[in-house]
């Protein structure tokens, strides 16, 4: 594990009750080096979707408290949180839960029912799998270890 690995666990562990407790979810950390300095990337979002400023901000404030009391990055960090935003990649259950109803693009890491990629509206959202609805061939049931990425897609 590097650096910057074992620095994106911390963050996230010096995040969750933070996020427990304003009602909000890490969805992705990067840290990049920068010079003298390291960026920090936190991307969060409700888990219904739809992340306001204010809790941006609430997580940002607190968070910065929390790194400059945990860690050594003392002032050599810049942090930014943000929302994710509406055209980003779905990773894992969580990301497919927040747009379960809406239209996404699935691709696959293996062809189903000869496709490599299938739309249409997300149905189910479990452990395991996912249902989702096309106009052409129905229900279609989508293993998660074979789904490649997914995009919520926004008309």
């Amino acid at each position: 594990m590097s650096r910057f690995d074992a620095l994106i666990v911390d963050i996230q562990n010096l995040a969750q009750p933070i996020c427990d407790e304003i009602g909000v979810e890490v969805v992705q950390v990067n840290v990049n080096p920068h010079n003298e300095t390291v960026h920090i990337q936190v991307f969060a979002d409700k888990p219904e979707g739809g992340i306001g400023m204010e809790a941006c901000a609430e997580l940002n404030r607190r968070l910065a408290a929390q790194l400059d009391n945990d860690t050594s990055l003392a002032d050599n960090y810049t942090l930014e949180v943000s929302s994710p935003g509406l055209d980003r990649a779905l990773v894992g259950y969580r990301d497919l839960r927040r747009v379960l109803g809406r239209e996404v693009q699935v691709f696959f890491k293996q062809r189903v029912n000869g496709k490599c990629e299938l739309s249409g509206f997300l149905q189910a959202v479990r452990e395991t799998d996912i249902i989702l609805e096309t106009r052409k061939s129905g229900e279609t049931i989508i293993l998660m270890d074979n789904i490649e990425k997914a995009k919520q897609i926004i008309n």
